[in-house]
């Protein structure tokens, strides 16, 4: 039976599976079934089994009725909205792991199957990418390295805007923001609303699902470290059980956000501005992440173009 680990350690069963599952269901219904009554009165209808109903709810998908013991078969990752992918606008954003024409984009592939190594090693899961000050191209890393990632087969990779200061990925990426993203960390919008998966597209990009933002935060630091946004992101890695959870955030240096979030991610990448960044910068970055958050990678941007780094 193939089967993928969720993080409360419940398992998703795949699509064979489910069909096996759900004739296992029929064949228990028939052997339940009540004998011909011996009379010609009709007999009384059956009551299910207990075991069968709620078997029979997680097959599909009834969050009232589904036993919390059983696999959930019902797999809201398929339901996210689908947004198209448009080829010529992320190429004009630099996202070179797109089109893959750009031959940078085997340094966003190496760094993949590093990052993705590492995460496996330690049993993480939650990187949180930022930079040291502004334009060092954080959002220009985070967009490819998550394009790169989606290139995996049965791999799961969700990328999160949460630079609230300065949102940006909707126009790296080239779709619309369905809404602020605040209203989905303060437990008002549902990640079904808030997050769209790349639809359908011939460049191979498969399992991505991306949450998008538009609008300016007037009080990010406090919403990034309010409980009720840890308990957003915790369900949604419960429902959508990614591989890996990619966090767009603001530089280090810039605000208190990158700090205040600290609770909620495993490791840090972080993007220096080649030529921008001072040893010193770079040094109270990494001071303010604190040292008991790793910091599985710098990534040195804008080393051979000025503009090669899109935005961040």
């Amino acid at each position: 039976m193939s089967e993928r680990s969720r993080r409360d350690g419940r398992k998703r069963l795949e699509a064979g599976a489910r069909a096996a599952m759900l004739d296992r269901i029929a064949a228990l219904d028939r052997q339940a079934a009540p004998k011909p009554a011996p009379t010609r009165a009709t007999p009384p209808a059956a009551t299910p089994d207990p075991a069968l109903r709620a078997l029979r709810a997680a097959v599909l998908g009834d969050a009232e009725t589904t036993d919390p013991h059983l696999p959930q078969l019902h797999d809201p990752w398929n339901g996210l909205r689908r947004i198209p992918i448009d080829e010529a606008r992320l190429e004009d954003n630099l996202v070179i792991t797109a089109s893959r024409r750009d031959p940078a984009h085997a340094a966003f592939d190496l760094l993949r199957t590093r990052l993705l190594q590492a995460l496996d090693e330690h049993g993480w899961s939650r990187v949180a990418i930022t930079s040291p000050t502004r334009g060092c191209g954080k959002t220009f890393t985070a967009a490819n390295l998550a394009i790169a990632m989606a290139r995996y087969e049965n791999r799961r990779t969700v990328l999160l805007d949460l630079d609230m200061r300065a949102p940006g990925l909707w126009e790296v990426l080239g779709a619309p923001a369905p809404g602020p993203i605040s209203g989905w960390l303060r437990g008002t919008t549902p990640s079904a609303t808030q997050l769209q998966r790349v639809g359908q597209n011939l460049l191979g990009i498969g399992g991505l699902a991306v949450g998008l933002n538009d609008r300016v935060e007037t009080y990010p630091a406090e919403l990034l470290q309010d409980p009720k946004a840890g308990q957003v992101l915790d369900r949604m890695q419960e429902e959508l059980s990614p591989d890996a959870v990619l966090f767009d955030l603001p530089p280090a240096l810039s605000s208190d956000d990158v700090t205040a979030f600290r609770d909620r991610y495993d490791c840090v990448l972080m993007v220096v501005g080649s030529g921008q960044n001072s040893a010193e910068q770079i040094r109270e970055a990494v001071r303010r992440i604190g040292a008991d958050k790793p910091i599985l990678g710098m990534v040195l941007n804008r080393a051979e173009e000025e503009g090669a780094s899109g935005t961040g």
